[in-house]
C-alpha cells in the first residue's frame, strides 16, 4: 500500500474494522488511535510519528522499521511485536508492554520506557541514546547482546537472566537493579553506576568495569574472570564466592569486603586496599600482591600458593592455617602477622601456640 492512500485515521480504522490488515507504509502521522485493537496487524514501514497509541493492543503486530517517533505507546499491549529497526526517539511508553518482542536494531534516542516490560524481549544490536529511560523496567530473561545503551537509566531495572554478551553500558545508571545470573561477558560497564544493585552469580567474564561505582553491590557467586575492574569503588561489597582469577584488581580500594572463598588466582591486586578484607578460604594462587595493603585482613585458611606479596603490609593480618608455601614475601613482614598452623614459604608448618 502507497501511505497516500489513506485520508485519515479515521479512514484507516473503519478498514480495519472491515477486517483489512495490510497498511504496510501507511500514513498515520499524529493519528489518534487511543485504545485501538491493532493485533496481528501490518504496520511494516508505516509514519506513527506523534501517534496517539495509549492502551492500543498492537499483540503479534508487525511495525519493522516504522516510525513511532514522538509517538505515545503508554499502557500499549506489544506483546510478540516485531518492531526490528524502528525508530522510537523521543517516544513514550511508560509501563507498556513489550514481552517477547522484537526490538532488535531499534533506535531509541530521549524514548522514556518506564516500567515497561520487556521480559524475554530481543534488543540485539538496538541503539539507546541520548538519556533514554528504563527506570523500574521488567528486562527479565531479555537479550541486550550488543545493545548500545551508554548513559541509559536502569534504576531499579530488572535484568535476571538477561543476556547481555558485549553490551555497551558505559556510564549507565544501574542503581538498585537486579541482575541475578545475567550474563554480561565482554561487555562495557565503564563509569557504570551498580550502587546496590545485585549480580549474585552474574557472569562478567572479560568485562571491562573501569572507574565504577560498585559499593554496596553484591557479586556473590559471580565470574569475574579476567575482568578489568581498575579505578572502581567495592566498598561495602559482597564478593563471596566470587571468581575473580586473573582479573584486574590493581590498586582498588577493598577495605573491609567480604571475598570469603573468592578465586583469586593469577589475580592482579598489586597496590590494591584489602586493610580489614575478609579473605578467609579463599585461593591465591600465584596473585600479584605486592604493595598491597593486607593491615587486619583475615586470610585465614587461604592459599597463597607462589603468590608475590612483596612490600605487601602485614600489620595484624590473620595468616592462621594459611599456605604460603613458594610465596614471595620478605620474612620480617610475617613479625607482624597471625601465624599459627600456616605453611610457611619453605614448607615448614608455623606453631599453633
Amino acid at each position: 500500500m502507497n501511505f497516500t492512500e489513506l485520508s485519515s485515521a479515521d479512514e484507516f480504522l473503519t478498514r480495519h474494522r472491515n477486517g483489512e490488515r495490510d497498511f504496510r507504509g501507511a500514513n498515520l502521522i499524529a493519528a489518534h488511535l487511543l485504545e485501538a485493537n491493532l493485533s496481528r496487524t501490518n504496520l511494516s514501514n508505516a509514519n506513527l510519528k506523534r501517534a496517539n497509541l495509549i492502551r492500543s493492543k498492537l499483540i503479534g503486530a508487525n511495525l519493522n522499521a516504522a516510525d513511532l517517533s514522538e509517538a505515545n505507546l503508554s499502557k500499549a499491549k506489544l506483546i510478540e511485536t516485531n518492531l526490528g529497526s524502528s525508530s522510537l526517539t523521543g517516544t513514550i511508553a511508560i509501563a507498556a508492554d513489550f514481552s517477547g518482542a522484537n526490538l532488535s536494531g531499534a533506535i531509541f534516542a530521549r524514548a522514556d520506557l518506564s516500567k515497561a516490560v520487556l521480559a524475554g524481549a530481543s534488543l540485539v544490536a538496538a541503539c539507546m541514546l541520548n538519556g533514554s529511560k528504563l527506570t523500574d523496567a521488567n528486562l527479565s530473561g531479555a537479550t541486550l547482546s550488543r545493545a548500545i545503551m551508554s548513559g541509559v537509566d536502569l534504576i531499579r531495572a530488572n535484568l535476571t537472566r538477561a543476556i547481555m554478551s558485549e553490551v555497551d553500558l558505559s556510564g549507565a545508571n544501574l542503581s538498585g537493579a537486579t541482575l541475578i545470573r545475567a550474563y554480561i561477558n565482554r561487555g562495557n560497564l565503564g563509569g557504570v553506576n551498580l550502587v546496590g544493585a545485585n549480580l549474585s552469580e552474574a557472569s562478567l567474564r572479560e568485562a571491562c568495569i573501569c572507574a565504577a561505582n560498585l559499593s554496596g553491590a553484591d557479586f556473590s557467586g559471580a565470574d569475574l574472570q579476567g575482568a578489568n575492574l581498575n579505578g572502581s569503588n567495592l566498598s561495602g561489597a559482597d564478593l563471596q564466592g566470587a571468581n575473580f582469577s586473573k582479573a584486574n584488581l590493581n590498586g582498588l580500594i577493598l577495605h573491609n569486603a567480604d571475598m570469603r572463598g573468592a578465586n583469586l588466582n593469577k589475580a592482579a591486586l598489586r597496590g590494591a586496599n584489602l586493610s580489614g578484607a575478609n579473605l578467609s578460604g579463599a585461593s591465591l594462587l600465584e596473585a600479584d600482591l605486592r604493595g598491597a595493603n593486607l593491615s587486619g585482613a583475615n586470610l585465614s585458611g587461604a592459599g597463597l600458593l607462589l603468590s608475590s606479596l612483596s612490600g605487601a603490609d602485614l600489620t595484624g593480618t590473620n595468616l592462621s592455617e594459611a599456605n604460603l608455601i613458594g610465596a614471595s614475601l620478605n620474612i620480617a613482614n610475617l613479625n607482624e602477622a597471625a601465624l599459627g598452623g600456616a605453611i610457611l614459604p619453605n614448607g615448614a608448618t608455623h606453631s599453633r601456640d
